[in-house]
């Protein structure tokens, strides 16, 4: 995924609706995983997600040409991680399990409870940015608003971590 495309189609959503569909399709998988990271729960981070893009497509108008567009897209993905917390939190107090969909199968959904719930939600957001999107801790510790350091050593402690619960597992 090019930063150059996104960037372009998401300034020429305002004039035609088919770029935010190719937007979309081209950036909903790396967003949702990002949500998933921080809300833990498939249902929920499906409703975020579809908010997130809604707001995405209501920005366009406004949007600014960037060299990294993907950080403002996690930007508003963040902040709407962080509301849907906030209101559910007023609500109930939140439920911390991971919830993935029922179709998928029981080992696989014991083994990533497990490996999510041994990582901390810092180490699990730098983890999937980092293996899962290809990001650099650079990129990383200017998204997540953290130095690259902190980025650097929550990658290593959190795949620490992961190798241990695999060991366990086999």
């Amino acid at each position: 995924m090019d930063n150059r495309e996104i960037d372009q189609l998401i300034l020429q959503i305002p004039q035609n609706d088919s770029h935010f569909h190719e937007f979309y399709n081209k950036t909903k998988t790396i967003v949702f995983a990002y949500i998933m990271s921080i809300i833990k729960n498939y249902d929920d981070s499906s409703d975020i997600l579809q908010e997130v893009y809604i707001k995405i497509y209501l920005a366009a108008q406004n949007y600014q040409s960037q060299k990294k567009p993907l950080a403002w897209i996690f930007t508003i993905a963040r902040n709407e991680c962080y509301f849907f917390l906030r209101k559910r939190q007023l609500n109930i107090e939140y439920d911390d399990q991971l919830s993935l969909p029922q179709s998928m199968n029981m080992d696989t959904k014991l083994i990533l409870e497990e490996l999510f719930t041994a990582l901390n939600d810092q180490e699990r957001q730098v983890i999937i940015m980092h293996s899962l999107w290809g990001l650099k801790h650079l990129e990383i510790a200017s998204l997540l608003e953290i130095p690259l350091s902190t980025s650097l050593s929550s990658y290593h402690r959190g795949m620490k971590k992961m190798k241990e619960v695999w060991r366990k597992n086999q």
